[in-house]
């Protein structure tokens, strides 16, 4: 029986790090995901070797929905969930994922047009301050933990607006 594609919130992500029925822990394993969210579109593992839940060698392990990636550190730790260049032309949705409310998380949209449509959302963001990051980049943390990567091409250029380029959540051990 094929099962239904879930439909995820990226709104609600934002608000509380939750996507949809799976709320991401550091101690998820990578059967649970799967178990919430079908088996992955892509699962990439470290060389290229055949996945193998005991066999360290294989780890880091990416298991991709779509444009988003579940970064496993072993196959019962969960290190982070990613989107690199979120809605660039890459599918935001995947077999087994459909992301819903995904505009505010427009791939180049400046960050001051993010800040004020998250306002204007009722969504919190404050800065994340992160070291060595500019005159490149600039993070912002949401209520629900999620860091999103404003970055520009061109620092010395002060015509350049830092732009929406990944987002992250990472799990603390």
């Amino acid at each position: 029986m094929r099962q239904k594609k879930q439909r995820v919130s990226l709104h609600v992500f934002l608000q509380t790090g939750q996507l949809g029925a799976l709320l991401p822990r550091r101690d998820l394993s990578l059967q649970a995901l799967a178990a919430v969210l079908g088996p992955p579109d892509v699962l990439e593992t470290q060389g290229g070797v055949d996945y193998a839940a005991d066999d360290a060698a294989c780890f880091p392990v990416i298991a991709s929905y779509g444009s988003v990636e579940f970064h496993f550190d072993t196959s019962q730790t969960l290190y982070c969930v990613f989107a690199d260049a979120p809605g660039a032309g890459l599918p935001f949705s995947g077999r087994q994922l459909r992301l819903i409310d995904s505009a505010l998380l427009r791939f180049g949209r400046p960050m001051a047009e993010f800040v004020r449509l998250a306002r204007g959302r009722s969504l919190a963001v404050q800065p994340c301050d992160r070291p060595g990051l500019l005159p490149y980049a600039w993070v912002l943390r949401t209520a629900g933990g999620v860091e999103l990567g404003f970055e520009v091409d061109e620092p010395d250029d002060p015509s350049e607006q830092p732009t929406l380029r990944w987002w992250s959540l990472t799990l603390q051990a």
